[in-house]
């Protein structure tokens, strides 16, 4: 394949690392999540840096991402760079690397600053307790959606957080997965509820959260659980569908 890259001006110094990534990946640095995407975290210059490669494009995907809009690598880029820009925390953008194959896109990697904190999937598990951190999360949900962004999976393993006392809700929260996203200018009350509903499928951890954030928005807080549950039920339902309906082709 032939690569594009798209560097970080910040992060020049790196360019001789950055474009050995796509050879380098499969057997340097250390492998931290592996499922349809894979994340690696490589060390250079003494600092740490996550790189994710996304999963090589299906053909209908590969005229999308070489004609009609920016790829995901491409995405997670710039998305991220506006993130900044914003105040919404998120790991530095280092560098885009997209591959191509015959003249289409094929595949694509992003390379951003490391961020060794763990994810909020504690929410769910023990959501009984960690009010605080129930509290700084609806928080940065609220000032997220202020800012007019929608993020494309909200699952809490997308929501990294860290102690922090100079904080106003004593955490510092930072976002992760951001290529699916959007950003919708003013969106409306269903809007930004609907885009809660995959914090978690445990609806005591989720109406908890939904509750949270809707105070703070000054909105109607049984209104705005309501309204999650009863979509999270018709997502579910539609998953199971989805699922069954895989399972019956040859």
């Amino acid at each position: 394949m032939k690569y594009k890259y798209v560097i970080n001006p910040d992060y020049e110094y790196l360019k001789k690392f950055i474009e050995k990534v796509p050879k380098a990946f499969d057997h340097e640095g250390v492998l931290v999540y592996d499922q349809r995407n894979q994340v690696r975290i490589f060390k250079e210059k003494g600092e740490k840096y996550a790189v994710k490669r996304f999963h090589r494009s299906l053909l209908p995907q590969r005229f999308d991402y070489t004609f009609i809009r920016p790829s995901k690598a491409k995405r997670a880029y710039t998305y991220g760079l506006k993130l900044l820009e914003l105040g919404i925390s998120t790991p530095t953008p280092i560098a885009c690397i997209e591959g191509y194959h015959w003249g289409l896109y094929k595949q694509g990697y992003i390379v951003t600053t490391y961020c060794g904190d763990p994810d909020a999937r504690i929410l769910r598990e023990e959501w009984e307790l960690h009010d605080d951190l129930f509290d700084a999360l609806a928080h940065f949900l609220v000032d997220m959606h202020k800012k007019s962004f929608l993020h494309g999976d909200t699952n809490l393993s997308n929501f990294l957080y860290r102690e922090d006392k100079e904080s106003s809700t004593g955490y510092h929260i930072t976002t992760i997965d951001i290529n699916r996203s959007t950003f919708v200018e003013n969106p409306t009350r269903e809007e930004c509820v609907r885009n809660l509903i995959r914090l978690t499928h445990v609806r005591p951890a989720l109406k908890k959260i939904i509750g949270m954030y809707a105070e703070l928005r000054g909105w109607n807080a049984e209104w705005a659980t309501t309204l999650a549950i009863q979509k999270l039920e018709v997502f579910e339902r539609r998953r199971v569908l989805k699922h069954k309906m895989r399972k019956k082709k040859p």
